[in-house]
């Protein structure tokens, strides 16, 4: 029997076999990848600095497309609109950042 070739966007596949008894018991086909090492209480934290980093990153990106677009517009240009630029940068951080589910591992 041939290696069956399973394409990259499968993550995993389990199949249930039956026992003799009647009960059924998982077997998985594909491997599983390495886990994080990390503990369970800080999840949360790890999440949460996460998603703050991400929103920041999208403020960040959203004042370098304005203040180079303010550059091309107008001599000082980015001087001249920094307040609204970053007003603008801040509102996307703002939307970007959902608030955090925060659970508590006991």
């Amino acid at each position: 029997m041939e290696p069956i070739q399973i394409d990259s966007i499968v993550e995993s596949i389990t199949f249930l076999k039956a026992r003799g008894d009647g009960t059924y018991y998982s077997k998985s086909l594909t491997e599983a990848g390495p886990s994080k090492k990390q503990s369970k209480g800080l999840k949360p934290l790890e999440r949460m600095i996460r998603k703050l980093v991400k929103s920041e990153l999208a403020a960040a990106n959203t004042y370098l497309e304005r203040h180079e677009r303010s550059n091309r517009r107008k001599s000082n240009g980015w001087l001249w609109d920094m307040g609204k630029n970053l007003k603008k940068a801040a509102s996307t951080a703002r939307k970007s950042a959902k608030r955090p589910k925060l659970t508590v591992v006991r």
